[in-house]
């Protein structure tokens, strides 16, 4: 596929202007802004960070000739180009994608251009929590189909346009699929051949107007699919699908589908997760008692509820993906064997905040890090919980030391638990910036 693909595309590209908007930290960008470079395109690209913010990722494009608008955006950039290939962060209806749009320039996201022009079996894998760890367990037990599989998507350092250079017809790719990526399929009316869509919560409200706009980006998954296709949803969401909307084969999971008892995942979330990826598995033949044997013995993905180090009686967890309310509830009660030392905060999404206020009774102690959503639940909790909190630190490293000394004077077997519940744009580059500072502090300490 790969050959007669990507000759296609050069044709279709060649000396054309591309404008990647976002260049980014995470290499989605760099990789654009390098395929397209290959092809004989003329490439730009616009961020809003500047150059020292994007030092990294600049760094990776030394070697090809792009030209860049930085630390701001330039309106004669999208309407002086041919294509535009949008990152997550700028929202579909901004002034300038709008102009663009009104001329007739094309505006497409990576993960959609990709979808658009695989020719493989495909699948998907979105909802609020559980993307990554549904990702990578499928990844996994489709390894036994003896073919090859690519996974790529929302997942950091794996490259997902570069799959079109590689992957040939009788592959299989497996895709992390947020909603902002999701958001460009409904443009298309694309949808991957295998679809799952592991749970629905609260989340990034300071993106979207509200939880409707949300969901319709998530139900891109499964709402273009063909009647060959397939549909795996969890039971929570029975009554939020509208069924006549889904064509594939549907099919709900929950916890109990998964009966194998876990090595080292911990939380009936995993349970779910589970759930999901042998219901996959099952499309492919794979021997269902080694798929639940390779999933009992499944390691979580780096800072999800990730075992960092035992010292003595404290064991360090890093959770630093969870950027909701709803994912340090889930932590809370998946590590609720024994005493929490819970360190949380940095900035809001606008969720709401009262079930885990009410949660955190579960909890020994609470230590705060700074940001404007510690500020927000410190309102509603500095009353119902006064002895049981921290000053806020602005640096994390003090706050582990803190958290440590905490779980020291207990002297029981005990957690510090890292799942801070908002974003790390208070402190750190993202939440694996933030993920890998904790394991280095930690380890190192």
């Amino acid at each position: 596929m790969s050959n007669s693909l990507m000759e296609q595309l050069s044709e279709k590209f060649k000396s054309k202007r591309v404008l990647i908007v976002g260049l980014g930290l995470q290499g989605g960008g760099v990789g654009m802004a390098r395929f397209f470079t290959n092809l004989g395109a003329i490439v730009k690209v616009t961020d809003l960070k500047t150059e020292e913010e994007l030092l990294d990722s600049l760094k990776l494009l030394g070697d090809i000739k792009v030209t860049y608008t930085l630390g701001k955006h330039d309106i004669n950039d999208f309407l002086d180009t041919d294509f535009i290939f949008k990152g997550p962060s700028m929202p579909w209806d901004n002034e300038y994608l709008i102009q663009a749009e009104n001329k007739g320039i094309p505006i497409d996201m990576e993960v959609a251009f990709v979808l658009e022009n695989l020719h493989c079996k495909t699948i998907g894998i979105t909802g609020t929590r559980g993307k990554t760890t549904t990702t990578e367990m499928i990844f996994e037990l489709l390894k036994k189909t003896g073919k090859n599989i690519y996974k790529a998507g929302n997942l950091t350092g794996e490259s997902t346009i570069n799959l079109l250079n590689k992957v040939k017809v009788d592959d299989i790719v497996v895709l992390e699929l947020s909603s902002w990526s999701l958001s460009a399929f409904h443009k298309k009316k694309i949808s991957p051949n295998i679809a799952v869509f592991t749970n629905f919560y609260p989340d990034h409200l300071n993106y979207y107007k509200n939880m409707d706009d949300y969901f319709f980006d998530k139900k891109a998954i499964y709402m273009y699919q063909k009647t060959s296709d397939f549909c795996f949803i969890n039971k929570q969401l029975t009554e939020q699908i509208s069924e006549n909307e889904i064509k594939g084969k549907l099919h709900f999971f929950d916890k109990n589908d998964f009966t194998g008892l876990f090595k080292y995942l911990r939380g009936d979330h995993n349970r779910e997760n589970a759930a999901a990826a042998l219901l996959v598995s099952k499309l492919f033949n794979i021997n269902e008692r080694e798929a639940i044997k390779d999933l009992q013995n499944f390691k979580s993905a780096l800072y999800r509820q990730e075992t960092v180090k035992v010292e003595e009686k404290i064991t360090f967890v890093n959770d630093s993906t969870s950027t909701t309310p709803t994912s340090t509830i889930k932590a809370i009660n998946a590590f609720n064997d024994k005493q929490i030392i819970l360190i949380m905060g940095g900035n809001s999404k606008n969720l709401p905040v009262k079930k885990l206020t009410e949660e955190l009774a579960k909890v020994e102690f609470i230590v705060l890090i700074h940001g404007d959503f510690t500020d927000q639940i410190l309102k509603e909790i500095k009353n119902k919980y006064t002895d049981k909190i921290s000053p806020i630190f602005l640096d994390l490293k003090e706050a582990i030391r803190f958290a440590y000394n905490k779980a020291k004077d207990l002297n029981k077997e005990s957690y510090v638990l890292f799942s801070p519940g908002a974003t790390s744009f208070a402190m750190f580059k993202n939440e694996f910036d933030r993920g890998d500072k904790f394991n280095e502090y930690v380890k190192t300490y």
